[in-house]
């Protein structure tokens, strides 16, 4: 039986479709059925939870304009920490995912544990495993061009499995925790195609995947 993944994508400094390529090298179409949406309300519009969230959209969509912030909380949907409490929906923030969180939202304080704060211009950024993880298997060092984040977060309350260094600083890139029945996993890295198709950086998040869903 397939599992079912849904992926939140699509905001104004990460557009859908410089993440879009990066989905069928991850999601074999044998054991997956994925549905993409820009919506957050999508997820509790679905009438069974899924085995999966992704989550590469901001949680503001659009800071020209601005849009409301939907990990706020008030905006806050609800439904998914109840997926992942009730029936151990597990769950990825991926780069732009984990951005605009503010630091009393549930998402920070309960879920993630670890949220942006900024980032310098596009650099050369080293991606260092540090702990060995079902997450990182098989998963070599690597480096990119990316923007590099800046992170804050309660670390020890999470496994940060690897770290990413400039020479702007190093900063956790890849941590991952269980949840009661849920399983949390964080990637920093992924502002452009280029960065999300990286060899290395699929083989985390088929790896992230796998462990996230229980496979």
């Amino acid at each position: 039986m397939k599992k079912t993944a849904i992926v939140l994508l699509h905001d104004y400094w990460h557009p859908g479709n410089t993440i879009e390529p990066l989905l069928p090298l991850i999601f074999d179409e044998k054991e997956w059925l994925v549905k993409v949406t820009e919506d957050p309300n999508y997820i509790g519009a679905t009438m069974i939870a899924p085995d999966l969230i992704v989550n590469f959209k901001g949680g503001i969509a659009n800071t020209q304009i601005p849009t409301p912030n939907w990990y706020a909380n008030g905006a806050i949907p609800g439904y998914i920490p109840m997926m992942m409490s009730a029936a151990g929906t597990g769950y990825i923030g991926v780069h732009s995912g984990l951005t605009n969180i503010p630091d009393d939202s549930p998402f920070y304080t309960d879920i993630l544990y670890g949220r942006f704060i900024s980032h310098p211009p596009k650099c050369e950024v080293n991606v260092h495993i540090v702990k060995g993880h079902p997450v990182t298997e098989g998963v070599n060092d690597f480096v990119i061009e990316d923007e590099h984040y800046q992170m804050e977060g309660d670390w020890e309350k999470t496994n940060v499995l690897a770290e990413s260094a400039s020479v702007h600083s190093t900063q956790p890139a890849v941590w991952a925790h269980e949840l009661a029945a849920s399983r949390v996993v964080a990637i920093t890295p992924g502002h452009t195609t280029e960065v999300l198709t990286n060899p290395e950086m699929v083989k985390l998040f088929r790896n992230a995947i796998a462990w996230a869903a229980r496979r």
